[in-house]
């Protein structure tokens, strides 16, 4: 019996904007090159003190733009989604996955 495949994962950080959204076409296409899974996520800004108000549609935000990026692209099959509450980050995320590759935005990577 042969044990099943593991595939690799891509992590893109995507945020509401024309470069989040590119990071994400980009990444999806390199998933789809890599035979590696996409999990795209967002960080939830909110007080952890508070209810998660707005988490919910940031989630749905989140698969939308994750939906249209497959239909431009034509990679289906290999997205996950995760909203993300303050104060983990997507660097905490990829060291706990095991991601192969983080992607960004330009506009999002510190000087």
């Amino acid at each position: 019996m042969t044990e099943p495949t593991v595939r690799p994962l891509v992590l893109v950080d995507v945020r509401p904007s024309a470069c989040g959204f590119q990071a994400l076409l980009w990444a999806l296409v390199e998933a789809e090159r890599r035979d590696a899974v996409l999990l795209a996520v967002t960080v939830w800004p909110g007080d952890p003190a508070q209810p998660d108000d707005g988490r919910a549609e940031m989630e749905q935000a989140l698969t939308a733009m994750v939906e249209r990026a497959v239909e431009e692209t034509g990679v289906h099959g290999r997205t996950r989604v995760a909203a993300l509450t303050y104060p983990v980050t997507v660097a905490d995320v990829a060291v706990q996955t095991g991601a192969e590759l983080l992607v960004m935005g330009a506009e999002e990577v510190a000087p």
